[in-house]
């Protein structure tokens, strides 16, 4: 509980920022404040093409994905199989394909352990340079900012020589690894041409002066041009229309929350829905109410636009009608950990009905699990711990709660003492 990380909660409508009691993440020599954004619907999305990419090519280990806030698009990936994916990934790729092949890539730099190989180079390079450069070299290449990399390493040649043709030729494999998933999916490269296209005019590629590229991670543009032209099979169209019209909805909701993106691209009940949050945003209820109403009497086997309606209701306030929504939502996502959350900070508590308040303590513990430091949540348990008279639990949470001092030691003392094994399980999480 000594650091705080945000979470942001994709809501529809106006942004929730939600303090929580995480560490913060640590990308290898980086202590980086993430901004991560939750949403059911684009995680779900996600998982389906990550099933797709796996599939083909025969990996069955599990690949993690986080989404953070951040309008260049971008992904990375980290030693624990987390590739984390930037908001502006989600609204700048011209489509499903050009996002799976991004994808293909960062799993690529998986399955050829190229993270650790990366590790393990840094290691060698301890007796080269000073331990600060050393510092800055691991985070940059790592989170591949080459920009940082070029300020501290290019006069450095061994290093250069050393490291850094090395990691070329890992993005060179990993981009091969993305062709080849594309053309084992029998989908068209045209988009990730057109993607790459859009990360050269962003990163200003064609100002930066031809000496400086060679140092970069990352091939030269035109050299990942000639690889997808080169090893691209027959052009094919097989392009999934059910994941390519959840995809444009998912694009329409990160362009009005974040406020970036090509909105002209957005047609028809894409831009109503994008409409809908911005209008919610802007402060008008009655405009937003109707846009989304709409799109759930037209397509009431869609289930976001009844959340993101829950959503907008809740970020007005109207905590009864948005719980009524969740609560529908959970009934064909019972997974949706999101809907959860939502009714159980924004439900209020029954003193007088025993079994409802017990069922509730019982059934929500999995929130303690995915969410651990979240003060909402930990402070309604401790609300209805105290209402149920749960002795133990009392004492867990005002440990967490108000006891940072000897926090370890005390939760190490309870955990030996309960008998509970839920509570057992959660205090493993603390300790």
């Amino acid at each position: 509980m000594k650091n705080q990380r945000k979470m942001l909660k994709l809501d529809g409508g106006h942004k929730f920022l939600k303090i929580l009691l995480f560490c913060f993440t640590l990308i290898f020599s980086k202590n980086i404040l993430a901004v991560q954004i939750h949403d059911y619907h684009t995680e779900k999305f996600i998982a389906k093409i990550n099933y797709e990419i796996l599939t083909v090519n025969s990996y069955n280990k599990k690949i993690f994905f986080k989404i953070y806030k951040d309008d260049f698009p971008n992904a990375y990936v980290t030693e624990d199989n987390i590739i984390y994916i930037s908001s502006g990934l989600l609204t700048q790729s011209p489509n499903y394909i050009a996002l799976l092949g991004v994808l293909a890539h960062e799993i690529g730099h998986i399955e050829k352990y190229h993270v650790s190989k990366r590790k393990k180079e840094i290691n060698n390079l301890k007796n080269i340079g000073s331990y600060t450069n050393l510092a800055a070299v691991v985070g940059s290449m790592i989170i591949q900012e080459p920009s940082i990399l070029n300020a501290i390493v290019i006069n450095q040649t061994a290093v250069n020589n050393l490291f850094i043709n090395f990691s070329q030729e890992q993005e060179i494999e990993a981009d091969f690894y993305a062709i080849e998933t594309i053309n084992k999916l029998k989908l068209p490269t045209d988009p990730l041409k057109e993607f790459l296209l859009i990360l050269e005019n962003k990163t200003g590629a064609n100002l930066i002066d031809e000496e400086l590229k060679k140092f970069s991670t990352h091939p030269i543009f035109k050299k990942r041009y000639e690889i997808i032209d080169n090893n691209t099979d027959d052009q094919f169209s097989n392009i999934n229309k059910n994941y390519e019209r959840d995809f444009n909805f998912i694009q329409a909701k990160f362009m009005a929350y974040t406020g970036s993106g090509e909105i002209t691209k957005l047609k028809n009940d894409q831009k109503i829905y994008y409409d809908s949050i911005q209008f919610s945003k802007s402060g008008n209820l009655i405009e937003s109410l109707k846009k989304i109403n709409f799109l759930i009497s037209k397509n009431k086997n869609d289930y976001f636009f009844m959340e993101t309606k829950a959503d907008i209701l809740l970020s007005y306030g109207y905590n009864k009608e948005a719980i009524k929504f969740y609560r529908k939502v959970l009934q064909t996502q019972p997974d949706n950990i999101y809907a959860k959350y939502n009714i159980f900070i924004n439900f209020t508590l029954n003193s007088n009905n025993y079994n409802f308040n017990k069922r509730l303590f019982s059934n929500n513990l999995n929130l303690l699990e995915f969410f651990p430091n979240n003060k909402n949540i930990l402070i309604n348990y401790y609300d209805l711990a105290k209402l149920l008279k749960y002795d133990e639990w009392i004492i867990f949470f005002e440990i967490i709660l108000f006891n940072n001092k000897d926090s370890i030691q005390r939760l190490n003392q309870l955990n030996i003492k309960t008998k509970d094994y839920n509570l057992k399980k959660i205090i493993k999480l603390y300790t």
